[in-house]
């Protein structure tokens, strides 16, 4: 049998506004970032998670790409699960790129401190680099619930 050990989710913005700080060129931002409460686990433990972000390149001249990375863990323990990426088309015209991700990270170990962090960055980067800022928009969110077996 199945059990939920916990949930959560990290809300950057529900899309109402241009959020700061903006994309540095190829620079990665991290914009969530989740603590997992481990207790008693069964001998698997799995995550399923998902999220989105959003970003305009109305003032690029050229397409830009945008990358999404999830890691396992804090600082330089950190693991890549996932990565997704996207090409985001310059217009002069306001047009948004969304990408969504869901993505599962399988027989993980149990923490030994009891909390499973997820952190998750995104970079965006194009050529030439106009110095262009306020290409960051929302919704940017991620959830990640894990599971374990009895």
């Amino acid at each position: 049998m199945v059990q939920t050990l916990d949930a959560r989710t990290s809300q950057g913005s529900k899309g109402q506004s241009v959020l700061m700080p903006s994309f540095t060129n190829g620079v990665p931002l991290l914009f969530a970032q989740v603590g997992l409460q481990i207790n008693n686990p069964g001998p698997i433990i799995r995550t399923l998670f998902s999220g989105i972000v959003t970003v305009t390149a109305n003032q690029l001249f050229n397409n830009g790409n945008l990358a999404i990375e999830v890691y396992r863990g804090l600082g330089a323990a950190q693991q890549l699960v996932y990565r997704a990426e996207r090409i985001v088309l310059g217009n002069p015209f306001f047009s948004p790129c969304v990408l969504s991700f869901t993505g599962s990270d399988y027989n993980v170990a149990p923490p030994v401190n009891g909390q499973l962090v997820y952190s998750v960055y995104a970079t965006f980067s194009y050529f030439p680099d106009p110095g262009v800022s306020n290409v960051r928009l929302g919704p940017e969110s991620f959830n990640a619930t894990v599971y374990s077996d009895d």
